[in-house]
C-alpha cells in the first residue's frame, strides 16, 4: 500500500492550500493501487492500456518550475511508477494522460510542461477548452479498450452536475474521483433562487428543511451518489458503487469539499476507504498544526505542547456501541458469508472505515456472541478475512463468555 508523504518539506510547499494536500495525497495513492491492480489483471479484463484524464487540469496556485504540487505533475509520476513496475512484473502495457484545460494563461505552462517533463513511455495529451463541450472528444481519446480514470475537480460547482457526467459516467472499464463542493451546495441548498440549480446538480431535489448540519450534509451527499450510480453501466454481478472522503476547510471545523469516488467492483471501494483511513488521520494532524501555526502567528509566542497533543483519533467515526450494534443486526443464528461484495456493501452503507467494523467485530467474538466459524485460532486485528477466495462465515451465538 503507497504511503502518504507528510514530511516537513512536503507540508511547506502546500502552505496555505493545506486541502490540496489532502486531495493529492489520495489521488496518488489511490490511482497507484488502481492501475497496479488492473494491470496486474489486464489479460483477464482485456484492457492493453491504462488512461488517466484530467479535466481540469490547471495548473493552479505553484509557480515551482516542475509544478511538483499539482496534479499534472503528480499524476505524471504515478503513471511512470507503475509503468516500470508492471513492466518488472512481465505486463508492457500503453500508459496515456490527458490533461483538459480551458484557461489560456493556464494552458500555455500546462503544454510547456507536458513538452518538458512527460516521462519516457507515457504519451501525454494537453487539450485546451471547456470540458463541457469537450466530452465527447474525451471519451473518442479514451477509445473502447482502455481502463481510463477520471479525476474530475473543477473550481465550482456546475461542472460535475449529474447529468453533465452521465456521458461519462456511462462509458465500461472506468472510475472517477470526483470534487463535490460542499462548502458551496451547502450555502446554496438553502436559497430559493438555486433551487433548479441544486436539483441539477444532485439529479434531484431532496428534502432537508429541519435538518441537523450533520443530517443535511449526509443527506445531500447521498443524494448526489444516489444519481451518479444510477448513471453508471453495471451488472447485478458488478453494481455501481461509491466511497468518498471529507476534506474539511483548513482552519474552521467544517467541510470543505468531498472526493467522491465511482466503481463497479467491490475491491476498489475497500481499496479506497483503506487508503482514506489513513488519510482521516493525517489530515487530523496537517488541520493541527495549521491551526497551531496561526495561533503562534497572532501571539507571537510558541506553544507548550506540539500540534499531535491536540489530535484525537477517534474524533469523527461511529461509535464503537454503534458498529456493534450495525453487526449483530446483519447476523443471526444461521451462519453469514461475508467475503468481497459482502464487506464492501458494508462499507458503502454506512461510510464506516474497515478498521472500525474490524474492531467491533472482534469485541463481539471476544464477548461470545458472534463466532468466525472459519477462524482458524484466535485474531488480534483483522477478524473478517474477506479476501478469502469464498469470505468467511459470520454467525451469532445467542450467549456470553
Amino acid at each position: 500500500m503507497p504511503g502518504i508523504d507528510n514530511s516537513k518539506e512536503v507540508l511547506d510547499a502546500y502552505h496555505g492550500r493545506e486541502q490540496a494536500f489532502i486531495k493529492h495525497s489520495l489521488l496518488k495513492a489511490y490511482l497507484e493501487t488502481l492501475f497496479l491492480i488492473i494491470g496486474m489483471g489486464s489479460e483477464k479484463l482485456g484492457v492493453s492500456e491504462l488512461c488517466y484524464v484530467d479535466c481540469f487540469a490547471g495548473p493552479w496556485r505553484d509557480e515551482s518550475e516542475g509544478l511538483g504540487t499539482t496534479s499534472i505533475a503528480i499524476s505524471l509520476g504515478i503513471l511512470e511508477q507503475c509503468r516500470k513496475e508492471l513492466l518488472h512484473r512481465g505486463k508492457n502495457l500503453r500508459f496515456r494522460a490527458l490533461y483538459v484545460e480551458k484557461s489560456k494563461t493556464a494552458f500555455a505552462r500546462l503544454e510547456r510542461h507536458l513538452q518538458d517533463h512527460t516521462p519516457e513511455g507515457i504519451e501525454a495529451k494537453p487539450l485546451k477548452g471547456d470540458f463541457v463541450d469537450l466530452r465527447q472528444q474525451i471519451l473518442d481519446w479514451c477509445g473502447t479498450g482502455s481502463f481510463a480514470f477520471f479525476f474530475i475537480d473543477p473550481k465550482g460547482w456546475t461542472d460535475v452536475r449529474v447529468d453533465v457526467l452521465k456521458p461519462l459516467l456511462q462509458r465500461p472499464q472506468s472510475e472517477f474521483l470526483i470534487n463535490f463542493m460542499y462548502d458551496f451546495v451547502n450555502r446554496a441548498a438553502s436559497m430559493q433562487d438555486r433551487q433548479v440549480q441544486i436539483s441539477q446538480l444532485l439529479g434531484e431535489l431532496p428534502s432537508v428543511s429541519g435538518f441537523s448540519p450533520p443530517a443535511r450534509e449526509k443527506a445531500l451527499l447521498r443524494t448526489y451518489r444516489k444519481n451518479l450510480k444510477a448513471c453508471v453501466r453495471a451488472s447485478r454481478q458488478w453494481p455501481a458503487r461509491s466511497a468518498y472522503v471529507c476534506v474539511q476547510d483548513r482552519e474552521k471545523d467544517r467541510t470543505k469539499y468531498h472526493l467522491v469516488y465511482l466503481t463497479s467492483h467491490p475491491l476498489g471501494v475497500i481499496r479506497f476507504m483503506d487508503i482514506s483511513e489513513k488519510l482521516d488521520l493525517v489530515q487530523k494532524q496537517v488541520r493541527a498544526a495549521t491551526k497551531q501555526h496561526k495561533r503562534v502567528e497572532k501571539s507571537g509566542q510558541s506553544e507548550l505542547f506540539a500540534s499531535n497533543e491536540f489530535v484525537s483519533e477517534e474524533e469523527g467515526h461511529a461509535s464503537p456501541d454503534e458498529v456493534e450494534q450495525l453487526w449483530l443486526t446483519k447476523l443471526s443464528y444461521m451462519p453469514r458469508q461475508f467475503g468481497q461484495s459482502e464487506f464492501a456493501d458494508l462499507l458503502e452503507e454506512t461510510d464506516w472505515f474497515e478498521g472500525d467494523l474490524q474492531q467491533a467485530l472482534g469485541r463481539l467474538i471476544a464477548q461470545g456472541k458472534i463466532v468466525n466459524l472459519d477462524a482458524e485460532g484466535k485474531r488480534k486485528s483483522r477478524f473478517l478475512h474477506y479476501e478469502k477466495k469464498n469470505g468467511e462465515r459470520l454467525q451469532l451465538t445467542g450467549g456470553e463468555q
